[in-house]
């Protein structure tokens, strides 16, 4: 093991196994050699055995709900969760507790917002009790845009707080209260009957979405079938614009696509042409055996960027987190913002400072990304510096809706 010989280490293992199949210690450490030789389908075996022959172990039994996560197999990571749920009451033991704010991210890949919301409504009295499941709980409610309960939330959290330091397991509830109310107006500003303006994200990942979402600021908030191809996507480049401009015939083409790995081992497919790949749509659950699955779903999450994009009145919001050919990205997209009554804003997150071209139809801004940032983290967002960058880019996003519904007269 110390000299990295896993394989080896693997047979010694195996052996005191078959010796000493009662030893539970050694069936962990046979299990643990085995994730280290990346031998999966043996540890799949393993662990399968080991969570049989000691139905009471804790370990074993988290270790085998555990199992695909990292594969994004979700159905199977939703079936065995459930099972343990049947086996183990929460309320009774909350060692397993973890089962129930782990479920969570395979409901969210799926977008199974119906199986989040039951969930939410048969645990929440634990799931505001114990500090360690605020990140989880934020997680599924952030998802399915549930404002009203993120307020409840954070309340019943600040209670346990410190008055001086709002910090709880790594959050900090004041802040989140901060954007969980800005949510709330913002979704009033985006919900104004005569505003006809759409905010859609455009790449070059999933920032855009992510913000708009966790802001307020998306009118198809808790709406699955309304995600597009670009919410989730991971555009690199220029990729985007030739994407819409060209109709997305490459991206409804299967030949175009091919599988390969995540770091994790999860399936995923890669976009050929561009070198897009598709992060979120990973894993054999959303991608299928034969890649049905995946065409099928890439088809609808197009079909509802074009469906709201052919309404005109439309704010593409785009996030340059890498390479990009900023002069050309604007030129061939005025045209189509110019027809399409839409406006274009660039939120250039790089720390280099890039020139981009004036146009009647983009606004551009740098905001760097602060050091030691993600926008995903909940312990990132909730910091000071991550309120202040988030309150950036929504300030900019907020001024572009308001100069759009100042044009179509739906801002006095």
């Amino acid at each position: 093991m110390e000299d990295g010989d896993y394989e080896e280490a693997c047979d010694i293992f195996e052996n005191l196994a078959k010796s000493f199949p009662d030893d539970r210690g050694v069936w962990w450490q046979y299990l643990s050699t085995l994730q280290h030789a990346r031998l999966t389908e043996k540890a799949d075996e393993c662990i399968e055995r080991c969570y049989k022959a000691f139905p009471d172990d804790l370990g074993f039994t988290l270790s085998w709900t555990r199992t695909f996560d990292a594969r994004a197999d979700w159905d199977e990571c939703i079936r065995r969760r459930n099972i343990v749920l049947k086996q183990h009451d929460p309320r009774a033991d909350l060692c397993y507790f973890p089962v129930i704010t782990e479920i969570f991210l395979p409901l969210v890949e799926k977008k199974d917002f119906g199986a989040i919301r039951a969930l939410l409504a048969r645990y929440w009295d634990m799931l505001t009790r114990l500090d360690q499941c605020g990140a989880a709980l934020y997680f599924a409610l952030e998802t399915i845009g549930d404002f009203e309960r993120q307020l409840e939330f954070c309340d019943i959290f600040l209670q346990r707080c410190d008055p001086n330091n709002p910090v709880l397991d790594g959050i900090n509830y004041a802040n989140l209260r901060v954007i969980v109310e800005s949510a709330l107006w913002n979704r009033k500003i985006v919900s104004r009957p005569s505003s006809r303006t759409q905010i859609l994200s455009f790449g070059q990942n999933c920032l855009p979405y992510s913000m708009a979402n966790r802001w307020g600021l998306l009118k198809y908030i808790g709406d699955a079938d309304a995600i597009t191809i670009f919410d989730l996507g991971a555009f690199g480049r220029n990729s985007a614009a030739e994407a819409l401009l060209s109709d997305f015939e490459s991206f409804r083409n299967p030949e175009n696509y091919y599988e390969s790995q995540d770091p994790a081992g999860a399936p995923r497919m890669m976009h050929r042409p561009s070198g897009v790949h598709f992060g979120h749509e990973r894993g054999r659950t959303l991608i299928g055996a034969d890649h049905k699955n995946f065409f099928s779903l890439i088809n609808r999450k197009i079909d509802a960027f074009q469906s709201m994009w052919s309404k005109g009145n439309c704010l593409l919001v785009y996030a340059i987190t890498g390479e990009c050919d900023l002069p050309e990205f604007v030129r061939s997209m005025e045209k189509a913002l110019e027809e399409n009554a839409s406006r274009l804003l660039v939120l250039n997150c790089n720390r280099p400072v890039e020139e981009c071209p004036e146009s009647r139809y983009v606004t551009y801004f740098h905001i760097p990304f602060p050091f030691d940032y993600n926008w995903n983290e909940i312990n990132n967002f909730t910091k000071d510096v991550g309120l202040a960058f988030d309150t950036r880019i929504t300030a900019a996003i907020k001024n572009e809706i308001d100069k759009m519904d100042r044009e179509q007269g739906a801002l006095i």
